[in-house]
């Protein structure tokens, strides 16, 4: 199957023509447009699990040896999502 052409010769002249602000704001325009329909297409979550980590290790009775072991099993269950 052919892949479909995305920058055709009107939008290759369109760019060419585009100051840098501009150009900016297009590619970040593009960007959130191509992440929002990745939310919305597979069901993907996307998780800090620095900023987890974070926020587990302030909840009383979570010492380092214990929160190693949640990250651990957090970890497993990412990796075995990622798998499928």
């Amino acid at each position: 199957m052919a892949e479909e052409m995305l920058l055709d010769r009107a939008l290759y002249k369109k760019i060419k023509g585009m100051d840098r602000a501009t150009m900016d704001q297009t590619f970040k325009n593009i960007y959130e447009k191509g992440y929002k329909a990745a939310l919305e297409g597979n069901g993907t979550v996307f998780v800090d699990t620095e900023a987890l980590r974070s926020d587990l290790s302030l909840i009383k009775g979570i010492g380092d040896k214990r929160l190693d072991e949640i990250m651990a099993v957090i970890s497993f269950h990412l990796t075995q999502t990622n798998k499928l």
